[in-house]
């Protein structure tokens, strides 16, 4: 049976308009940061958030199973978008060296159908899986005012889908690889920071027909607003072949 549409994506144009208009912002961000060299406050590499997170999966894939035997179903499922919760933390720095990770938890919906020669009719489904990152790593930085910053990271980056099953397929896909990047931290004034980055993994991209992993380079911008001393609200969107974007808060480690 063919899948609920046409399969998007599948030239590789999945978030062009996405990445095409987060370079807009990040070429806004960059003017924004060498015009703030001179703010009075020195960005922390020591902190802790947590945000509320919306992650962008748009995939769809087909598999055709035997639950008895000489009986052939075929499973369609149709992936959209979900949320969940967003944790990251920094610890710095030594000798301009710090360590970070970044772990994401979402609950993605989908819709599927499944096709038995043996029912009148096909059936239809709706449910979620789990869509879950981890990147963990060292980063160095370096001032290039009092406070802006240029920074690169080499990262352990993980990718894990659990789907469960409805009709005795299996989409469960999951892959650890390297990954990095780099971007620029500014303050402007004493309590709004902005960022930009651009980062590549090898974990970036899955099709749910062959379960195959492939790499990605996304490019993101966020901001940090400190709303009393040592807690900050924060918020990110990272544009790529899966975008996300959180908003949370942030503590501070090293605050004075």
């Amino acid at each position: 049976m063919n899948a609920l549409r046409p399969q998007a994506n599948s030239d590789g144009s999945s978030g062009t308009a996405a990445v095409k208009y987060t370079a807009r912002l990040s070429l806004i961000a960059i003017s924004l940061i060498l015009a703030g060299t001179s703010a009075a406050q020195e960005l922390r590499y020591s902190w802790m958030d947590l945000s509320f997170m919306v992650q962008d999966f748009d995939r769809m894939g087909t598999q055709t199973v035997e639950p008895v035997p000489g009986v052939f179903q075929t499973v369609d499922v149709d992936a959209s978008d979900g949320d969940g919760v967003r944790f990251r933390g920094s610890l710095g720095t030594w000798n301009n060296l710090y360590l970070f990770v970044d772990y994401g938890s979402t609950d993605v919906d989908f819709d599927a159908v499944i096709d038995n020669p043996t029912l009148p009719m096909p059936e239809l489904a709706q449910d979620l899986f789990d869509y879950t990152t981890i990147r963990g790593g060292v980063g160095v930085k370096w001032s290039i005012g009092f406070s802006t910053d240029i920074y690169a990271q080499v990262s352990f980056d993980s990718l894990d889908l659990d789907w469960g099953s409805l009709g005795g397929e299996n989409f469960d896909a999951d892959k650890q690889d390297v990954g990095g990047s780099i971007g620029v931290r500014t303050l402007l004034g004493d309590d709004f920071e902005i960022r930009v980055h651009g980062r590549f993994t090898n974990v970036g991209d899955v099709d749910l027909n062959t379960l195959q992993f492939d790499s990605d380079t996304l490019f993101g911008a966020g901001f940090g607003w400190e709303l009393v001393r040592g807690l900050s609200i924060v918020g990110d969107y990272e544009a790529g072949e899966f975008s996300a974007w959180s908003v949370g808060f942030r503590l501070d480690l090293d605050e004075d």
